[in-house]
């Protein structure tokens, strides 16, 4: 019997387009928050290749003789790179979130590829840290390996945002972490201060952004309109 010859009452409901996906604002943020959780796993493997390296250069030097090599400040960079691990999550925490935003204020479309390919790039700020520490002493190797993995995000950013001005903005961002972070580690005394004064900054920005953002409508609003 054909559909249209049924009563009213009997003819199925039209199916809503499988493009339609409630909560995709949520999810979103689940998603994100799950590959920051991922990105431990990278990350305390650096952290264990710090401390075996730190323990080897110590058998292969001795002591004493440390601070009579040309660059001393070696062995200070160990202890860099296990303080800036740190603050990975809060680092990749705001990275991300200045993706999620223009995602959502912006008409942007990003995969989760694309959030797991700008934390492969943070993950590599703290190997390079640890290689060019060995070698140059750690406030250039903080320097370059900032850079390196700064022009990498903003270049990327460049083309998944589809906007130079967001990459520069991309790449402002990533000038103020990275400067934050130095001198959070700089000034050990004043890192708890600094740090939790750089949260309240960023909370304030996001907040202020976000401030007529209807994030039901958000949550609502079908994937294929995105």
């Amino acid at each position: 019997m054909d559909s249209t010859t049924l009563p009213p009452t009997l003819r199925s409901a039209p199916v809503a387009p499988a493009a339609t996906r409630r909560h995709s604002t949520t999810l979103k943020l689940l998603l994100i928050g799950a590959l920051i959780v991922l990105l431990q796993i990278p990350l305390f493997l650096i952290g264990e290749l710090q401390r075996e390296r730190r323990a080897e250069r110590a058998k292969l030097i001795p002591e004493t003789e440390q601070t009579m090599l040309p660059h001393a400040g070696t062995f200070d960079s160990y202890r860099v790179v296990e303080r800036a691990l740190r603050y990975n999550v809060l680092v990749t925490a705001m990275v991300f979130a200045a993706f999620f935003l223009f995602e959502t204020l912006g008409g942007v479309r990003l995969h989760a590829v694309h959030y797991g390919l700008v934390g492969a790039a943070l993950c590599l700020f703290y190997l390079a840290l640890l290689a060019l520490g060995e070698f140059i002493g750690p406030d250039a190797a903080y320097g370059g390996a900032a850079l390196a993995s700064s022009a990498l995000i903003s270049l990327y950013s460049a083309a998944i945002l589809r906007s130079r001005q967001r990459a520069g903005l991309i790449a402002g961002l990533l000038a103020a972490v990275h400067g934050v972070l130095y001198v959070a580690l700089r000034q050990e005394h004043y890192a708890l201060l600094t740090g939790t004064g750089a949260l309240f900054a960023a909370l304030a920005a996001v907040m202020f952004v976000t401030r007529n953002v209807d994030w039901h409508a958000q949550d609502a609003q079908p994937e294929a309109a995105r």
